[in-house]
């Protein structure tokens, strides 16, 4: 139980600090154009799934999608480890009581499990922004015309 421990502490703070470095050598901190589809597809994925896939699908895991991999893995084992060690006992009454040895690694693992993906949910929808690839036209109508005009967007 110790070396486990031991390791997800080693986890948590090697994600931190490569996320620290990451974010030096990075000189981009405006939003990450991405097509529309991806974009919403990577969101929808980030809010439900979580672990860094919405930031596969659009194609920001080598930035910080593998944070969130990281550090929601760390906190999911902290969780389970942590949960692991309770257990329902039943006093002299008849009462049940669960007693948890180590509970405090399973309250930090929730902790580092629900903030991560709170921050993963926002900087799917926040960090990216939707952008269309395609050259459209459009008919326009002009009210004081006779005819119909045509604009293109790229």
């Amino acid at each position: 139980m110790k070396l486990l421990k031991i390791f997800t502490a080693a986890i948590i703070a090697m994600s931190f600090s490569l996320a620290h470095a990451q974010e030096e050598v990075s000189t981009s901190s405006a939003k990450v154009p991405v097509a529309t589809g991806k974009y919403v597809t990577g969101g929808v994925l980030a809010s439900t799934l979580g672990f860094g896939i919405g930031h596969g699908v659009q194609g920001r895991y080598a930035d910080k999608g593998w944070i969130f991999t990281a550090t929601e893995s760390a906190g999911l084992a902290m969780l389970i480890a942590g949960a692991n060690t309770c257990k329902e006992e039943t006093d002299a009454y008849g009462y049940k009581e669960t007693k948890c040895s180590n509970g405090g690694l399973a309250v930090v693992g929730f902790g580092v499990l629900l903030g991560f993906h709170i921050w993963e949910i926002v900087d799917a929808w926040a960090g990216a922004t939707p952008v269309d690839s395609g050259v459209k036209a459009y008919i326009l109508p002009d009210p004081k015309a006779p005819g119909i005009g045509l604009a293109y967007s790229f």
